[in-house]
Formats: C-alpha cells, structure tokens, sequence
C-alpha cells in the first residue's frame, strides 16, 4: 500500500504550492488493490454440449483498485471512505463500479457507514471460502438452484447469488468488539419502489450478522431478508408468486491450528410468496495446508441439496419439481508466496450439476467467479488454472 507523501514532495519541487496543500490534505489516503490473472483451460460437458467444449482464456480475477482514508475528528471519533472499483485487462479491459464503497462515522461505539459494500452474508462466505477464484464456494450457496444467480450465461462474469453480491443503496451499523463478540446490522433502501396500479413493487432488505473470535476459533452467523412486495404481473427474483419474500440463513466456523485451517459453513436459502415456498440447503467444507513457510495447499467441497417447499408443481411457480436439483463442487489448489506482495497459485475445480437442474427449475450452476456461461440439466464444468496475483 501507498499514500500520497510522493506526491506532497514532487509538488513542492516543482512549485506547485496549491496542489501540495491538496496533496497535504490527503496524506491519510492509502492507495490498495490487487492485479490478479491467470491462464485457464476450461471444459464442459453435458447434455447440451455433445461433443464436449473445450477452450481456453485469460482471466483477472477479482483485480481490485481503491483508495481509503480517515480523518481524526477528536475524542476518537473519525470520518472514514472507501472507493473501490474491480479493473478488468483481459479482453476489453475495464473499471468497474461494483465493488465495496461507503463513506462513514468511526468511534469507539462503533462504525456507521453508507453507499455499497458486502453484507453480513457475503462477508461470512468470503472469510470461510479457501478459493477466491474458479473453484469459489459461491458457485453453489444462495442460488436457490440457480434462479437467484447473478449473470446467468455470460461468460467469465461473476454469477454470485443475490445474497453474495454488494449490497447498493445500503447503511450499516458494525459495533465494537465486546467480549469477542462483533455485530452487523445493515438496511437496504427502496430506491426503485413503485406504486403503479397492477405493477407494485416495493424491493427493500436488512441483515444481521454475528460474529465471534476467540484464540484459534472463529464462529460467524447471518440472517438477511429481502421483502419484494410486488404484484403477480411483477416478475420477482425468485418467481413464486406475489408478495415474494427471500431468506437466507448461515452459520459457519474456522478452527485456525497455526499450519492448518478447518472451514465448514451451512446456509438455507428460502423463497416466499402466494404460490407458496421454496428452499434450499447448501454447505461446505474446506481446509488449508502449510506445506513450508511460503506455500499452502487449499480444498474444499461445497453440495447443494434438492430444492423442497410447497410452491413445487403449482402452476405458475418457478419450480415443477425439486428432484434433481443440486449440484457439488470440488476445489483443489497451490498457492507459493514469492514476496510479500507477489503470489503464485494452481487451481483445479469440478462441478457437476444434478440431471434436472434446468428443466425442474432454477436454471443450474455456474462457477460462480469466472463463469463458462453454461449451466443446466447434468452439465459438469470443469476447469485449470494458473497465475499470479500482486497485491499492494
């Protein structure tokens, strides 16, 4: 990471008095990110893709550029931001917008912060998933068969659940630790409501997350709901009916042994309406291996279950039936520290969708970072990868 002291200096050589006060002014700011790609080779095979596809591609996955700082405003308290976009320099490269943002309060009774950024859900994913990449857990959890899947069929977008995306139009309250113990309350706001007759809608979501931290062990919990409030002639997220309702529930842990990590995480997600319900039960399970001072093996295996609920088989449900409807990820990887800033890393990822996961409902699974931008009936993704990341 990197302030602006460089610059404070070069403006004051050249004689630039105004913008070195400027530069002064923003001495606390802290440049950060990462430049992340790999080469990978990807397959898919399946019902619908005989003979099997097979192709290959460059991915920068998850670059991240952001500039952060904080003010003293006295008696601890500070004003905090963040600007962060993801950078793209593949094919077309690009500056996005949809990263983790927020201007905000800091005391010592907490931190009040607004814009976009993760929630408690995706937060908790993100600390207990052992792959950042390919093999990602989010593949698999909140999707609800894939109906809640972001991007469905672009290929090497991110295709996270709505749940594992950052949450826009969004304040959050994050308190102090007390007695280990930190929570998370965060209001997504109904920007885009309307009241036109017929066409209601009124989209708005809270969460609460807890989490606790004590020597090697680490424990997370999330609750987040997303109220629709929309008419029949609404197309809601999910597709069960009127009044849609959305729920997603998480309870994970990692047990930290010094050279080896244990992760589990267990999450249901459930769709409410006037059709009535559909859910799903989804975990993981994943570790880490120090190997020397410098490198690591990861794995991990995430299983989505069949989707169940009383909206199955209604005529107008999404969901004819919940057999056949999940899916199991397999992730293998290597990562070698060369630096403190520069990292090496081999990804090998296999994910097999259940026989009817398009034709009974959600429309299947994706990797859910890099997709294919296939997903459906039986189809299995598999994929290989490997790169360097360079974070500073």
């Amino acid at each position: 990471m990197k302030n602006f002291r460089l610059f404070l200096a070069l403006a004051s050589c050249f004689g630039m008095p105004g913008m070195a006060s400027i530069a002064h002014a923003q001495s606390n700011v802290t440049v950060y990110g990462n430049a992340d790609a790999s080469f990978d080779v990807v397959t898919v095979r399946g019902q619908t893709t005989a003979p099997a596809l097979r192709f290959q591609r460059v991915s920068t996955n998850g670059s991240v550029l952001g500039f952060k700082g904080a003010e003293a405003l006295g008696s601890g308290l500070k004003a905090v931001f963040q600007f962060e976009s993801n950078v793209s320099f593949d094919a077309g490269g690009s500056i996005g917008t949809s990263r983790s943002s927020f201007v905000g309060l800091s005391g010592p009774l907490g931190k009040v912060i607004m814009g976009r950024f993760a929630g408690p859900a995706r937060s908790l994913a993100i600390t207990l998933d052992v792959n950042d990449s390919i093999g990602s857990g989010n593949a698999l959890m909140g999707k609800l068969g894939g109906a809640l899947a972001t991007n469905p069929g672009v290929r090497s977008a991110v295709t996270s659940s709505r749940f594992d995306t950052n949450t826009p139009n969004a304040i959050a309250y994050v308190s102090p630790v007390i007695a280990d113990l930190q929570a998370t309350v965060l209001y997504s706001a109904n920007e885009k409501k309307s009241d036109a007759p017929g066409a209601r809608v009124n989209t708005s979501s809270a969460a609460l997350g807890l989490n606790y931290a004590h020597g090697p062990l680490w424990v997370g919990s999330v609750f987040e709901r997303v109220g629709e409030k929309n008419d029949l002639a609404v197309p809601a997220l999910v597709g069960v009916g009127a009044n849609e309702a959305l729920t997603e529930a998480r309870l994970g842990g990692m047990v930290d042994f010094g050279n080896a990590t244990v992760r589990v995480l267990v999450g249901q997600t459930r769709a409410t309406g006037s059709l009535g319900d559909a859910k799903q039960l989804v975990w993981g399970l994943g570790g880490t291996f120090n190997v020397s001072a410098n490198g690591k093996i990861t794995g991990q295996r995430y299983h989505a279950g069949d989707i169940s609920g009383s909206s199955l088989g209604v005529p107008g449900s999404r969901f004819s039936s919940g057999a056949d409807t999940g899916a199991t990820l397999y992730s293998l990887g290597y990562e070698h520290n060369l630096s403190k800033h520069t990292l090496l890393k081999a990804n090998v990822a296999y994910l097999k969708n259940d026989a009817k996961t398009a034709t009974h409902g959600g429309g299947g699974y994706d990797f859910g970072k890099t997709a294919t931008g296939f997903a459906g009936d039986g189809l299995v993704l598999s994929g290989m990868q490997l790169g360097m990341r360079y974070n500073f």
